[in-house]
């Protein structure tokens, strides 16, 4: 077939599942692959969906492992003679460790590939995990702390490098839903970690909560190793490619002991230059818009989700519910829920929609704007609910039923914007996705990162229950960027560098 051409899913003998087949009927692929078997773009669907199941357990064992110690404060707290507040600034090393590995891998991952970055990166984790078992000694609160600040530092760069990787692998038409199984799995991470760290250790000493995702991370590391290929591929230059050898074994050898093999030749300079590249994009007008949204919207669930348990494992005459480290752990699975309604929301919706109003409203011309109508029901109506019924619940001591809705709304409204904004971040700066995604996640971590420094005096100033009301209008308030990129993305994204500046707008995606 030739790829100029409109798709006719009809009469096209691709084995698509229906949804695909919905999606791509009369759409115009983007970007256009070439004609060469190496494009990871021409590559089997299969194919594809191994690489991208491999990427989400990375980014899954990744985010579980840097926060598998959030639940268990208790014996940390007796062992080391520290509140339970204290205690939780492990959690805020491993939210730091998150938001500052993905700057330092970004370059590395230019020369090296991101293949080889993610699976090296996937074992160094591992051993931070070993790490932060054995710091057993009332002295070792520091590098207890510092264990967690390392397990996020090398935890989160398979989420970040994907970015790059889904660009490469899927078009334009795919791209939603691939973005949003990404960011779903990382998201699942961060709560699966200590539901699972919870049950594991609630009758054990703390180390166990790490020993278990060890072998999570093993496993890991394995499918790393057999799966993840290098997608790197210039189209424009077919000559650049480097040969990969054609025997398996050699080709992984290749892939992640001998990473310049594969990756496209470049030099110091270019890798000096992608490092100041995620610097320059968050300087850009349209960065700093959706950050500002990013930060606020979704740094509230990350506040509500780090606070969380020390509100339940307050005593009841303290003003907290009680619970015991297993009460938690099973408290934890409202965010389970929230994070399948958001999946599947992010499924249906997340490319559907887009490209709906794109061919309604615009001829069928793309602009990445069109993403950003995703956001109307979860960022401005669902979020703020779930925070104004989280305060009430706290102020008025509501049955802990209640607390658990408004987490699991809280979940669902948050969540469901993360694909959504990186996907939009991603498609204003096409030639450095990754760098993209790594700015937007910054923005999302740094207020979780802060809150626990400053929640106790806000607290004190206003009452527990204007906290998360105060919440849940500056969430209704951010929402305010998001309608001013609708409005005027388009033109808000020319003011930027214009070395850094390249979208699809314009392209035809279909009738």
């Amino acid at each position: 077939m030739d790829h100029k051409e409109v798709l006719d899913v009809k009469a096209s003998p691709s084995p698509l599942p229906p949804v695909e087949k919905h999606h791509t009927a009369q759409l115009v692929l983007i970007p256009q692959p070439s004609a060469h078997p190496r494009d990871p773009l021409n590559w089997p669907l299969t194919r594809k969906y191994v690489i991208l199941a491999v990427l989400c357990l990375a980014s899954f064992s990744g985010a579980t492992a840097a926060l598998s110690a959030q639940l268990n404060l208790a014996d940390q707290e007796k062992l080391y003679n520290k509140t339970k507040l204290e205690e939780s600034y492990a959690n805020s090393a491993a939210l730091a460790g998150m938001a500052a590995g993905p700057f330092f891998f970004a370059p590395i991952s230019h020369m090296l590939g991101r293949s080889s970055v993610i699976f090296w990166c996937v074992l160094f984790t591992l051993v931070c995990q070993i790490w932060g078992a054995v710091m057993t000694d009332p002295g070792n609160y520091i590098a207890y702390v510092m264990s967690r600040l390392f397990a996020g530092f090398f935890g989160a760069v398979p989420t970040v490098l994907g970015p790059r990787i889904v660009t490469d692998l899927f078009f334009l038409h795919q791209r939603g839903r691939a973005f949003t199984a990404l960011h779903m799995a990382f998201l699942f991470g961060t709560i699966a970690g200590p539901t699972f760290s919870g049950f594991v250790s609630a009758h054990s000493f703390f180390p166990v909560e790490f020993w278990w995702t060890v072998g999570l991370l093993g496993f890991t590391l394995i499918c790393c190793f057999c799966f993840l290929e290098e997608t790197g591929f210039d189209r424009e230059c077919i000559e650049r490619n480097p040969d990969i050898p054609c025997e398996i074994l050699a080709s992984k050898f290749a892939t992640f002991f001998f990473g310049q093999k594969v990756v496209l030749p470049t030099t110091w300079k270019e890798t000096a230059k992608v490092g100041i590249t995620p610097f320059l994009i968050g300087m850009c007008p349209v960065t700093m818009i959706m950050g500002i949204f990013t930060l606020i919207s979704f740094g509230f669930y990350v506040g509500v989700n780090a606070l969380t348990p020390v509100w339940l494992q307050k005593p009841i005459l303290e003003g907290g519910y009680g619970f015991s480290l297993e009460q938690n752990a099973a408290f934890t699975f409202c965010h389970w829920i929230g994070i399948i309604v958001v999946q599947f929301y992010g499924h249906y919706l997340n490319d559907r929609l887009p490209l709906a109003l794109a061919r309604r409203y615009n001829g069928g011309v793309w602009k990445p704007e069109y993403r950003l109508h995703v956001l109307w029901l979860p960022s401005l109506v669902i979020n703020p609910i779930g925070l104004g019924i989280f305060g009430a619940a706290l102020q008025y001591h509501l049955h802990y039923m209640v607390l658990a809705l408004a987490v699991f709304v809280v979940t669902v409204g948050s969540l469901a914007s993360v694909p959504v904004t990186v996907n939009y971040v991603v498609e204003c700066f096409t030639r450095y996705p990754a760098e993209a995604g790594i700015v937007i996640g910054a923005y999302r971590i740094v207020y979780g990162l802060t809150i626990s420094f400053y929640i106790n005096p806000w607290v004190e100033a206003v009452d527990v229950g204007w906290v998360y009301g105060m919440m849940a209008f500056f969430a209704v308030f951010s929402f305010m960027f998001v309608m001013l990129l609708m409005w005027k993305g388009h033109a808000i994204r020319k003011f930027q560098f214009s070395s850094l500046g390249s979208s699809e707008e314009g392209k035809q995606i279909g009738k």
